[in-house]
Parts: C-alpha cells; structure tokens; sequence
C-alpha cells in the first residue's frame, strides 16, 4: 500500500480522501459527492485539525483502487 508523507502546521484545518477519486491525493477534492448520490455510498473526507505542527504518514487502500 503506498504511503504517502504529509507536513501539517498547528490550526490548520486538513480535508483527507477516503474514496480514492481525489485528482489530488491525499487531499479530497469532493469527488465523493456524485459517487454517493449515483452509487448510494457514504464516502467522506477525514478531516485532521494538528495541535501542532507535525509529519504525518498516510495510507488508504482505496488510493491503490479507486471504488468505481
């Protein structure tokens, strides 16, 4: 599974892809919201509000296959 390092400063509020249909991983960029509503899913994103400044290291196997 391809993991993918994120830096992330305090405060900052993070929107992460849970469905793997982001055009720009690992951020999610909603393309969630049509596949829901043709597919009747729940796909959100994973949001992440740092304390502080930190490194994170982010998998998802749905990045490796997108749901179709």
């Amino acid at each position: 599974m391809k993991e993918i390092k994120l830096s992330v400063k305090a405060s900052k509020k993070y929107s992460i892809c849970s469905c793997g249909l982001s055009k720009s991983l690992p951020f999610c960029d909603n393309e969630h919201r049509d596949f829901n509503k043709i597919n009747n899913t729940n796909y959100k994103s994973v949001k992440i509000f740092p304390s502080e400044d930190t490194e994170l290291k982010l998998k998802s196997s749905n990045w490796e296959s997108p749901v179709k």
